[in-house]
């Protein structure tokens, strides 16, 4: 019954109740308030759209449900249904979700995801310097790392080797082991200002300092080149042992002999590798791509050449290794890749920039007043002043105080007083666009309208109508026994239903039916084990159920075949036929609660009608009713 109401009111719901235009004529008032043509044929339109033919209405009678719809809002608003928490919280929601669209930036996405494509495709090599900052740290260490890694680059620019800088100024722990190189590295392997900056420096050059939450940067770019795509390889290790230098280069190399004397790899791997994790596979890696491996063990897999081929020894911090090329994964194209870039942008830090770029692109609209002088009061720390009223910035006729960035401030991991204010800005904006988009969009205007009334109704319906009619045992039973006509069975028939897709088999089905014999014999007799011949269903079925054959009257006995003209063969047994009775309560309650609330509902809409006075213009009416005859 629920769903029966929510079809009406998605028929009904097509209103959008704007302020009256010249060309809209008022067709009726409720207590003075006016409803026009333009919104009834909205109604009627959706209607005449979505409704099945058998079910079309007269336009008096959509006429007469539109004005019984806004009869039942008017009481909604009343009684103040509309200012319900439930009823409030409910509409924040959807309203969450109907804008969500309307915040995407296509064009932004779709040039980040490109972007991303071109570095999946394209590989950069690189080395860097890193002076460690906090995100909150205060102006002074701030100045003090940008100092540090300035003199870095100052150096690197007089043409001291950048390995030599790195090992002298970097911050990072594996410089030591490194000297800076990150070796190659494609989309999505660093964050993306620290990849935004490696893939905008040229070969041979070196960055400017930039930041990220980890600190500030120099990025020196080595090459750039196709990418190698993805490779699996699996792989034998020999751990290093500290008491015995020449243990783990010996086994290798023992090793080694015996996969060069035909020995099969994925065995060895299982008996001797040391790599537990992949030993027990025979040696099997996950597959990996450039950038994801350390330097040495990524040159040797990708080195390979052909399926198959195995590496000489080689040496690493871990140990020795000898590796097996399993399998090459070559970058696929756009196309098949762009779905999964797609999620990454949109789950990764980039997405940020389409926020941005979004922010952007709408401040074009708007008048913006900014007062940026404010700031100085959160670069110095005067705790009076970032908690003042003074305003920062103004977006139309909304105004954001100083008070509000200190709190926005508060409750953001980074500090940094610059980048935070853009965000808080761009943050401003788009709420500020969220807030109006009702009053300058029109198809979201018109939609959010209509879950508006929906939402309210459906609370009134639930309120006056539904509830009553599934708590109130006592008003359903006297409705029953009012009108328990209405609920009688049809003839009935305790009966076997017997289907085949094979005329013949449904031949043999008939004639053991006709003998006697059992569902289960026959199963035995006809069914070639997993091959399945007959199915059957038993039970006791109303007559004109879509079950039966279309024009099938209950007989004792067995049926003849009946032939769908789809190989589907029907052959129905009747045991016993039930005559026409009368239903009780349980065996029809949902068609009564059903026909109960319709019930409620009229009585109800008829009450309305007493209660407010209602105007028709009868002079517009005739005019729409003809309008839409002559267009029928």
């Amino acid at each position: 019954m629920v769903m029966r109401k929510l079809f009406l009111l998605t028929a009904l719901l097509s209103v959008f109740l704007l302020n009256a235009q010249d060309k809209e004529k008022i067709i009726f008032t409720i207590d003075g308030e006016n409803s026009y043509d333009a919104e009834f044929i909205r109604v009627y339109q959706k209607n005449k759209d979505i409704v099945v033919e058998s079910e079309k209405k007269k336009i008096e009678d959509y006429f007469e449900l539109f004005l019984n719809f806004k009869l039942k809002l008017k009481q909604a608003h009343d009684i103040s249904l509309d200012t319900s928490s439930t009823y409030i919280s409910e509409l924040a929601k959807y309203k969450e979700q109907l804008i969500s669209p309307y915040l995407q930036n296509p064009e932004a996405t779709d040039s980040l995801v490109k972007q991303a494509y071109n570095r999946t495709v394209n590989e950069v090599s690189a080395s860097h310097i890193l002076i460690k900052i906090a995100p909150d740290a205060i102006p002074k260490d701030t100045i003090l790392a940008f100092e540090r890694i300035s003199l870095a680059r100052n150096e690197i620019l007089k043409g001291v080797p950048f390995k030599d800088v790195a090992l002298k100024f970097s911050e990072d722990p594996s410089v030591k082991i490194n000297s800076g190189s990150l070796g190659y590295f494609s989309a999505f392997s660093m964050v993306y200002e620290f990849e935004n900056t490696a893939y905008n420096t040229e070969i041979g050059e070196t960055s400017k300092p930039f930041r990220t939450q980890f600190g500030y940067h120099l990025i020196y770019v080595t090459d750039k080149r196709k990418s190698l795509g993805e490779i699996q390889v699996a792989h034998i290790m020999v751990k290093s042992k500290s008491e015995d230098s020449t243990y783990a280069k010996n086994k290798i190399n023992e090793i080694y002999n015996k996969l060069e004397q035909g020995d099969d790899f994925a065995q060895i791997a299982l008996e001797h590798s040391d790599d537990q994790s992949s030993a027990k596979k025979g040696g099997i890696l996950p597959q990996f791509g450039t950038g994801r491996m350390i330097g040495s063990f990524e040159n040797t897999a990708f080195g390979l050449k052909n399926i198959g081929d195995f590496s000489k020894p080689f040496q690493t911090n871990y140990g020795w290794h000898i590796l097996k090329l399993l399998n090459k994964y070559p970058v696929k194209s756009y196309d098949i890749l762009h779905d999964k870039l797609e999620i990454k942008v949109k789950n990764g830090s980039r997405f940020k920039y389409v926020e941005k770029s979004l922010a952007l692109k709408l401040s074009k609209n708007y008048t913006i007043v900014e007062h940026r002088e404010i700031l100085s009061a959160f670069y110095l720390h005067y705790e009076e002043k970032m908690k003042s009223d003074q305003t920062l910035m103004r977006i139309e006729d909304v105004i954001y105080t100083a008070k509000d960035f200190y709190d926005f401030k508060n409750d953001n991991k980074d500090k940094n007083i610059e980048k935070l204010y853009g965000s808080f800005k761009d943050r401003n904006i788009i709420e500020y666009y969220k807030n109006n988009l009702e009053y300058t969009n029109k198809e979201f205007a018109v939609t959010y309208q209509e879950y508006k009334d929906g939402l309210l109704l459906f609370e009134l319906l639930q309120k006056n109508i539904w509830d009553k009619a599934e708590t109130d045992s006592i008003g359903l039973l006297n409705y029953f026994n009012d009108n328990i006509k209405k609920y009688t069975w049809k003839r009935r028939a305790e009966l076997t239903i017997a289907s085949c897709t094979n005329k013949e088999k449904a031949e043999s089905v008939r004639k053991y039916l006709q003998e006697g014999k059992t569902v289960s014999e026959i199963k035995e007799l006809l069914n070639e084990g997993a091959l399945i011949h007959v199915l059957f269903s038993s039970g006791t079925l109303e007559e004109g159920s879509d079950k039966l054959p279309e024009n099938y009257l209950f007989s004792n006995g067995v049926s003849g075949i009946y032939d769908d003209n789809d190989n589907h063969f029907t052959i129905i047994n009747v045991s016993h036929i039930i005559p026409p009775v009368a239903k009780k309560l349980n065996e029809s309650r949902g068609e009564v609660i059903n026909d109960y609330q319709n019930y409620l509902e009229n009585i109800w809409v008829k009450n309305l009608r007493e209660i407010y006075k209602i105007k028709i213009n009868k002079k517009n009416l005739k005019k729409l009713k003809y309008q839409f005859n002559e267009s029928l």
